[in-house]
């Protein structure tokens, strides 16, 4: 395993004002369609980057009348080429949820500058600072916030069923793309779409409906979300290869047995090749086993969780997250992070919340000030509107329609008991869109991230799945594991590996252009 909405609009050309990015000072452009266009610098390892700023709402119209039934809100960022130099690549970029904002793989990963670490006691807002690591070099990004996030919304309340499905979703991004692409005229660009955690899955359906509409994309990245191929390996298999997780945040909290308490990558190792040889095929065959062999089981998971053996069930014979969550440290009250396994938190609760008000006031301040966008919205999913009777957020209504193991399904007894037990993703798993995209565009190639300490994922699950695709689609992917948990970016010492993998892979995709 390797460690690695058109009044809205019109509100907004009343504004005109002066604003500084880095020395320079200048009157924000407004376009008739609100997008706002600014001009900006960073200072890079000593290097001076310049590079323009666009940030608006594009519609999102229905085909047979071109009515606008929603609008998305981006951020995008691009550097303009020399006239001998290729064309950069262009990346679309969003988190998960599903409901979730752009913020994240924004302002604390990727975009030009992010949240400093000198945090915010005191004070009513985070200080920015310039991304060192920031991807802006190698490529033009846009940062999306789907519809009911942001301030991207329905034009109705009666529209938002529309949007709030797996694949309206999808559809709305790659609408979202195709208008975008032909407002800017980006259209001959190496085209790579990226999403993190849900926003994987939202990935992985935008590349095929894409490709299926002759919109060649040349890479997908994939963060923390796995890798939607369809059902490439069992539900046994699957649970055991979360295993050596679990081995990972028992090591980090010194839960381990003295014998593999010593070396990380030997413990990994061991519990990585008892998983994938006897754990996992014995989950698979339960006629295989006796009172015996489950004892054993039991045993050897208790040697590889950290858990004490009474704490595991001995018929079923699996360490669910919650479970191992709330057990490991149960002796001291705590309980573990959720999206970073080495955090832990008071046994009431966990604390994984990145939506605090402080956190909102520095986003809207910058989107407002230093990207010129000015509006009096609530930024969805860090601010809270006026609510005239219930809540309307888009992950509680969220209709998982996509799958067509969800569509077979009549009622959950359709689903296996040991994929209830293990299986903590939207129902029904994946579609194959990836494989779909592949089998469209064999050149396409895929970049996975995970985090070592990300109770949602498992590095050597990523693995195990590419190396069961046949070796010419395996071929196109390339998977890294980082010492990090869901956003592994949020570690310093991650922040340097990501981009450097980042930028090999981008190698690859421009050189088969």
């Amino acid at each position: 395993m390797k460690l690695f909405k058109v009044s809205f609009h019109a509100a907004i050309l009343l504004f005109a004002f002066v604003i500084q990015a880095k020395g320079i000072s200048q009157e924000p452009l407004i376009d008739g369609q609100g997008i706002v266009t600014t001009r900006h610098q960073i200072n890079l390892a000593g290097k001076t980057l310049s590079y323009t700023a666009r940030t608006g709402l594009l519609p999102i119209r229905v085909n047979d009348t071109g009515t606008p039934h929603g609008h998305i809100f981006f951020t995008a960022y691009t550097v303009e080429r020399g006239a001998e130099e290729p064309q950069r690549p262009l990346a679309f970029l969003w988190n998960g949820g599903p409901g979730s904002n752009s913020v994240l793989v924004h302002l604390e990963a990727f975009g030009p500058k992010r949240f400093s670490p000198e945090g915010a006691a005191g004070k009513t807002t985070i200080p920015l600072e310039t991304n060192q690591t920031t991807w802006l070099d190698e490529m033009d990004l846009v940062f999306v916030d789907p519809v009911g996030t942001g301030y991207s919304r329905p034009t109705r309340i009666v529209y938002g069923p529309e949007f709030f499905s797996t694949l309206g979703d999808i559809a709305s991004i790659s609408e979202f793309i195709r208008v975008y692409l032909t407002r800017f005229d980006a259209w001959d660009v190496p085209l790579i779409i990226g999403g993190e955690s849900y926003g994987a899955w939202r990935a992985g359906g935008v590349t095929e409906a894409l490709e299926r509409a002759g919109t060649k994309v040349s890479g997908v990245i994939l963060i923390s979300g796995g890798i939607p191929m369809g059902p490439v390996v069992s539900d046994a298999m699957r649970a055991a290869l979360f295993i050596p997780t679990r081995t990972a945040a028992a090591f980090y909290h010194q839960r381990l047995e003295p014998s593999l308490q010593t070396d990380l990558q030997e413990a990994l190792g061991a519990a990585e090749d008892w998983a994938q040889t006897q754990y996992g095929p014995a989950l698979a065959d339960p006629s295989i086993r006796s009172a015996e062999i489950n004892a054993a089981i039991v045993g050897q998971l208790s040697r590889f969780t950290g858990l004490k053996a009474n704490l595991i069930d001995d018929q079923t014979l699996v360490v669910r997250r919650r479970q191992f969550a709330e057990q490991l440290l149960q002796d001291k009250g705590s309980i573990l992070g959720r999206f970073d396994t080495r955090q832990k938190s008071p046994a009431t609760g966990e604390s994984d919340s990145h939506n605090d008000g402080v956190r909102a006031r520095t986003v809207v301040r910058y989107l407002r000030q230093e990207l010129g966008f000015k509006t009096d919205l609530a930024y969805q999913g860090m601010e809270t509107g006026y609510i005239p009777v219930t809540p309307e957020r888009p992950a509680p209504r969220w209709d998982y329609n996509h799958s067509r193991a969800v569509a077979a399904m009549s009622g959950a007894s359709k689903e296996s008991p040991l994929r209830r037990l293990v299986y903590d993703g939207p129902p029904g798993g994946s579609d194959p869109w990836l494989q779909n995209a592949l089998e469209i565009n064999p050149n396409l190639k895929v970049f996975v991230a995970a985090g070592l300490y990300d109770s949602l994922n498992s590095c050597p699950f990523n693995e195990y799945l590419v190396s069961q695709l046949e070796a010419a689609i395996a071929a196109n992917f390339m998977t890294r594991c980082y010492v990090g948990g869901h956003m592994m970016y949020e570690d310093e010492e991650t922040r340097a590996p990501l981009k450097r993998d980042l930028v090999e892979f981008i190698r690859k995709i421009v050189s088969v252009r």
